[in-house]
């Protein structure tokens, strides 16, 4: 039999034990653990935590445990209770749960694994926090809340009068490690019993339990059951002494207020004693102490304490109160000069000792800002200008109003005059105006867009770079204020001419020249060339040639450039005889001249044995004297090339080269 198989069967043969017991067991039998000295009977594996908190099962398998109020309740009343409930840290190996039960029977045990401890219980209604889903038992996959009559805790039957849903809201798990507070009302007009989760209502049953559950009887026991089985989870419960207070939503309490604490603590029954600390060596031991008046500004912290009908006295539940202090209203000007056309930002210094600022009243010259932002920024009228500035805490304190001037100075009225596009490196001429002469200028700012900069109101600048450059200038008057900031784009026109790189040619092979640089060019001499008005002429030499080319844009703007063609007889290659590769920068690499050449097939060099110890198709690169990496020794060796002139013909040579050291 596997673990579930055993579990299972556990589960489906252990409702009669709960009779057994309930029938059997006598009160006042020790097996009973009778608590005679609290209103509280324990049973099985529950035991007591501490004045109001109990454990109804260990993080253990198979257990069970319940707790019983040994006072009968009449439901022909209601009934408000709250409770705080822990269903253990174990989520997916996490069981079985918990339930709220009524019932007539007896303080007596229950059942272990999925029955919860109220298995086969009748009459009865549970309240059931279930953590494992049974699925014989129609649970659903979530941990959930279900309302169960007569033992039965089969969704699937007509005992299932509410549920499940999920025990939290928009949450599948309860098993968190956090402790939750549930609430049962009962309303016997209404017939209606309802179940809360965290202050938010999950389900609800219309029931005539004392008709319909109990048989006319109304008189039952409430508590606690809960069980494990092969899954566990530590399970837990606190008859609710949560003690609470508040003050109302429009209560002012800026010192000398006198500040009105209403109790809104909620327990599983009635509340017995209250117990106040005000925070300032005053107490209190009613529940609604009236107004207090605290004897000066402070931050005071004030506690309370309750008691519940079982004798039970709450955790402290502490706030702090502030009795306010009158706010100080302060401010000053930033960034500083103060002119007509700037944002001026009013920095706020307003302070206060107790309490929290909140609110902000500023008047300009005697108008108010409405709904003013902070920081605040405005632009403000040439001339003196009067700002006030009051504030307001949270707490209902209000500051004096507090007055300043603030001078505003005229800015400068400038123009700028078009500068005209040029070719870089010639003077551009820039030239800025002001505009109201009743306002000297005396300072002048420009940037020219590439670095430069200068301190006049006229100028001229050269470019070194082509390209679209902005000119910006600005201008500031005696109180230092700046005019608006005047730009304007700049095109400098470059060219930057090149012939080519200079080359070889065969004596009467057509050349390809290609300039490039700027857009339109011109050769000089023309003589030997195609078309001296392109930029990619032919050229055919029968001596060596220089040519210059001079490029120019639509701007003109011109630049040269310079082009050396050597001239030789070919088509054919020239090679060198000897070369000493030693190291001295002189003659160190053995390399052949091309002439009138479009491809080199092969360039082998091979030393007396036959072997090929160079080998390439590129002139420019050339033996170094070494093989593998290894230097050659003095001596001769035999070279072979092998090419195709720019007429289509193949050009085969050989020869001998001598490596000196």
């Amino acid at each position: 039999m596997t673990l579930h198989e055993h579990r299972q069967w556990k589960r489906r043969h252990s409702g009669c034990l709960w009779l057994v017991v309930l029938l059997c067991l006598l009160p006042g039998m020790h097996a009973l653990h009778a608590q005679t000295n609290r209103p509280y009977h324990l049973n099985g594996n529950a035991t007591q935590e501490d004045c109001n908190c109990y454990t109804i099962t260990n993080d253990r398998n198979d257990q069970s445990g319940s707790v019983w109020n040994i006072n009968k309740i009449d439901l022909t009343h209601p009934f408000d209770y709250h409770f705080n409930v822990f269903l253990g840290c174990r989520d997916a190996d996490g069981a079985d749960g918990i339930a709220f039960v009524l019932q007539p029977l007896s303080t007596s045990i229950g059942t272990t694994g999925q029955g919860l401890g109220i298995q086969g219980v009748a009459p009865s209604v549970a309240v059931a926090i279930d953590t494992y889903q049974n699925t014989d038992f129609g649970d659903p996959h979530y941990d959930h809340l279900a309302i169960h009559l007569n033992g039965d805790l089969n969704h699937n039957t007509a005992n299932n009068i509410a549920g499940p849903v999920t025990a939290l809201e928009n949450n599948d798990n309860i098993e968190d490690c956090k402790w939750h507070i549930i609430r049962i009302t009962w309303d016997p007009v209404a017939t209606m019993i309802t179940v809360y989760m965290d202050g938010k209502e999950r389900m609800h049953a219309l029931r005539d339990l004392v008709q319909n559950v109990f048989n006319g009887d109304p008189m039952v026991f409430w508590g606690f059951s809960g069980a494990t089985g092969a899954a566990t989870n530590h399970q837990r419960f606190c008859t609710s002494l949560n003690p609470s207070f508040s003050l109302a939503e429009d209560q002012i309490t800026c010192y000398p207020e006198p500040v009105l604490f209403r109790d809104s603590s909620t327990s599983f029954g009635d509340i017995v004693k209250w117990y106040w600390d005000f925070g300032d060596g005053t107490t209190s031991t009613v529940k609604n102490p009236g107004a207090h008046t605290y004897p000066e500004p402070g931050n005071y912290t004030v506690s309370l304490n309750i008691v519940g009908n079982d004798g039970c006295i709450s955790d402290t539940f502490r706030q702090q109160v502030v009795a306010g202090s009158k706010p100080v209203a302060d401010f000053n000007f930033k960034d500083p000069p103060y002119c007509d056309n700037k944002l001026i930002p009013f920095n706020d210094l307003s302070k206060v000792e107790y309490g929290t600022i909140n609110a902000w009243h500023w008047t300009v010259n005697g108008s108010a800002i409405p709904n003013p932002e902070q920081p605040l920024q405005r632009q403000l009228p040439l001339g003196d200008n009067t700002i006030t500035l009051e504030v307001k805490t949270k707490e209902g304190c209000v500051s004096e109003i507090t007055q300043k001037v603030i001078i505003i100075q005229q800015h400068p009225e400038i123009s700028m005059q078009e500068a005209m596009d040029a070719c870089k490196n010639e003077p551009v001429l820039f030239v800025a105006a002001n505009g109201n002469p009743a306002l000297p200028v005396q300072s002048w700012h420009w940037d020219l867009g590439d670095g430069a900069t200068a301190d006049e109101s006229s100028l001229t600048h050269a470019y070194s770079n082509g390209g679209t450059f902005s000119a910006a200038v600005y201008a500031r008057g005696p109180g230092g204020c700046p005019s608006d900031t005047l730009r304007q784009e700049v095109t400098i026109f470059a060219t930057n001419a090149f012939a080519g790189n200079d080359t070889t040619a065969a004596i009467g092979q057509p050349i390809q020249l290609q300039a490039s640089g700027g857009d339109y060019f011109i050769w000089t001499p023309s003589s030997g060339l195609s078309d001296a008005n392109s930029s990619n002429p032919v050229a055919t030499v029968q001596h060596d040639a220089t040519y210059i080319v001079t490029a120019t844009s639509d701007a003109g703007c011109p630049t040269t450039d310079t082009l050396f063609i050597k001239a030789y007889e070919g088509p054919e290659f020239y090679v060198p005889n000897a070369f000493t590769p030693n190291g001295d920068g002189r003659n160190d690499v053995f390399r052949f001249t091309a002439v009138g050449m479009t491809a080199i097939h092969y360039f082998k060099i091979f030393n007396r044995y036959g072997q090929v110890v160079y080998s390439s198709t590129a002139p420019s690169h050339g033996w170094d004297g070494s093989f593998n990496g290894k230097p050659q020794t003095t001596g001769t060796y035999v070279w072979m090339i092998e090419g195709k002139d720019y007429q289509g013909n193949n050009i085969k040579r050989k020869g001998t080269v001598t490596l000196i050291k």
